[in-house]
């Protein structure tokens, strides 16, 4: 899997898990990501949640929104750098300053959440060397002074709370075999459509990246049929993406060796070197290394 594609997959994992989270609450709160700003050539790839008023979310990280609530998720390979939390809270108020009319989005309404499974430490360090107050308010969850109104927190997936937003922390390697199954149980306990599919997508990046985890828990027989079956499908579908990926590679050694073939006749009958590179498809840095290794002149 490319690293690019790795990264997509990982956000809408993300993206998967907090809709998880607020949908069995049943809370009054809509989504938005991909936030495309006027008709300038800027958007932004936060998830955001908005809140209407009065709607009273008592989870340890819904508690602290607001109307407008922003969130930037860092992957297990993405840098987090005192830099790139400015850059999240550049995005935020340009997210503010898109508005129809004159502070339409008052900054009191808006809050920023930056979510990470590791510990940023250097960041830490970063913002304290800066004056920032940075208070845990209970494990996993930073509260980091506002910056001109705007309110940010911190979360830290490996350390919340056991049993808190468990999707989050099945975001990345060394995710255990039982918390794997629980999650599963979310699908198959509820009837409602959007969170069986997006527990799905969330199961889908955690087994590709615990490969070692998904064949335990394919030989676990003590698991239900429908858990097992959830688990099978991924692994099928991770397995078939495998065999493709392996077709592609071997079509292309294929192919290249039929060039390499056509330009080593070329080669040994003397051709110059643009036609060899016209009729086999080879570039010419490639034509010149292989007429080294037969002891050819290129002419």
């Amino acid at each position: 899997m490319a690293k690019e594609e790795g990264l997509i997959r990982f956000h809408y994992g993300f993206y998967a898990a907090m809709k998880v989270e607020y949908d069995l609450m049943h809370a009054d709160v809509t989504y938005e990501q991909e936030i495309q700003l006027g008709e300038d050539p800027i958007s932004l790839d936060f998830l955001i949640i908005k809140k209407n008023a009065g709607v009273i979310l008592t989870d340890p990280i819904g508690e602290f929104f607001e109307a407008v609530n922003l969130f930037e998720y860092k992957s297990p390979a993405d840098s987090f750098s005192i830099d790139d939390f400015y850059k999240a809270v550049a995005y935020a108020f340009i997210y503010k300053g898109y508005g129809r009319k004159i502070d339409e989005l008052p900054i009191e309404d808006m809050t920023l959440t930056l979510v990470r499974h590791t510990y940023p430490r250097e960041l830490m360090k970063a913002l304290k060397l800066r004056g920032f107050a940075v208070d845990e308010v209970q494990p996993g969850i930073y509260r980091i002074e506002s910056i001109a109104g705007l309110k940010i927190q911190l979360i830290v997936s490996s350390r919340l709370t056991q049993g808190e937003y468990e999707g989050l922390r099945l975001l990345a390697k060394g995710c255990k075999k039982d918390d794997v199954i629980h999650y599963a149980e979310k699908a198959v306990t509820t009837e409602d459509g959007n969170v069986q599919t997006n527990v799905d997508t969330v199961l889908s990046v955690c087994l590709d990246i615990n490969k070692k985890l998904g064949k335990e828990l394919e030989e676990d027989k003590a698991m239900s049929d429908v858990i097992q079956k959830i688990v099978r499908r991924h692994l099928d579908a991770a397995r078939q993406e495998g065999i493709q990926e392996g077709r592609k590679e071997g079509i292309q050694e294929g192919i290249n060796e039929t060039k390499e073939y056509v330009a080593t006749d070329m080669l040994k009958d003397g051709m110059p070197l643009d036609k060899i590179a016209k009729y086999s498809r080879l570039a010419e840095d490639a034509i010149r290394s292989l007429a080294k290794s037969l002891g050819v002149a290129v002419v």
